[in-house]
């Protein structure tokens, strides 16, 4: 399950089915993306929607959404677990040229994309820490886009991996503009509360060229991108089926950093343990018994940073989560030109 045409949830599912495919195999695996709403919606879809086998969800998006519906999402944890984390999903905020800054959004119109959307549960809990009060609009991709052009709203926000499609063909020369979300633009304390979900990330020119410099990155908040799978009993069919499904996805991960795949696999690391959550047994069955694969496997990779981690401590420098999750970002870039 994944999201709309343009989302990164949707690209990533089709890469999936690319790469995993056995067509030619009898009785081989058929991975069939399905368009969906995303964020909660997708969590539910995995818990009630027959035939849905996984689904691409926000780290947090469940924890927020069971204070909205704790009936459907009663003992979740036991209910859903991941496989992996895909990637970071940065929240990005496009903005007219007259709202200079994050702060400056108060009372204005913004659109926090679809009900029960990774962006809406995202943007509550971003603007409450933030303590900014605006008018939320709740307008598909294609309709948020025109109103933000014709200035019926004043921003719309996403919150998906980057780059992302929502923002195809607006310019900065056009009057428009990313927000930052960092310790000046919303105050250190309400920054700090936020650092306790999201870590810090940046949007780059690389993703948005028309919008942002080379030389001035925005910087912003970011969460984790999980599939994740209903935690079927061992040797049910659909549990099986699943454990299938992650052998042959983890065997070929090399293969989704190749060309033509969406720039976010880039970033995945399939042994990060996602904190609050579980991992699908047949998916730690695998990772238990590639300890000694390469780096793009997961296996040598967490050991180096961990290494890395302790040598930073012995230095004196104590390691957020926060500061843990940006720092690996940077060793994966170091790690990959290296190998």
């Amino acid at each position: 399950m994944g999201s709309g045409t343009a989302s990164p949830y949707t690209r990533l599912a089709e890469d999936i089915q690319n790469v995993v495919d056995e067509p030619n195999v009898p009785g081989g695996l058929r991975v069939l993306p399905i368009l969906g709403r995303g964020g909660a919606q997708n969590a539910i879809d995995v818990l009630l929607l027959k035939g849905v086998d996984m689904g691409v969800v926000e780290a947090d998006d469940i924890s927020q959404a069971r204070v909205k519906d704790p009936a459907v999402f009663a003992n979740v944890e036991q209910r859903i677990h991941y496989i992996t984390k895909l990637a970071n999903s940065e929240f990005q905020v496009l903005a007219r040229r007259e709202i200079k800054t994050f702060a400056d959004l108060e009372g204005r119109k913004v659109n926090f994309f679809k009900k029960l959307s990774s962006t809406e549960i995202a943007c509550n809990a971003v603007f409450k820490a933030a303590q900014i009060n605006v008018v939320p609009t709740y307008y598909d991709q294609e309709e948020a886009g025109a109103r933000l052009r014709s200035g019926d709203i004043d921003a719309m926000v996403r919150y998906a991996g980057a780059p992302h499609n929502a923002f195809s063909g607006f310019k900065g020369d056009d009057g428009f503009h990313f927000l930052s979300i960092d310790a000046d633009s919303v105050g250190a304390e309400r920054y700090s509360e936020l650092l306790k979900t999201y870590s810090p990330a940046l949007l780059k020119n690389e993703y948005y060229p028309q919008l942002i410099a080379n030389d001035r990155p925005v910087p912003t908040i970011a969460g984790s991108m999980l599939l994740v799978v209903y935690n079927w009993p061992v040797n049910s069919e659909r549990y099986t089926r699943v454990a299938k499904f992650v052998a042959k996805f983890f065997d070929n991960i090399a293969k989704f950093q190749g060309p033509g795949r969406h720039p976010k696999w880039k970033e995945i690391n399939i042994a990060y343990e996602v904190p609050g959550w579980t991992r699908f047994k047949a998916a730690q069955q695998w990772l238990d018994g590639h300890k000694e694969a390469d780096a793009s496997t997961g296996g040598r990779v967490k050991t180096d940073f961990d290494t890395f981690l302790k040598t930073r401590q012995v230095a004196g420098t104590a390691i957020s989560k926060e500061e843990r999750e940006a720092l690996f970002q940077q060793f994966m870039a170091w790690y990959s030109k290296k190998k």
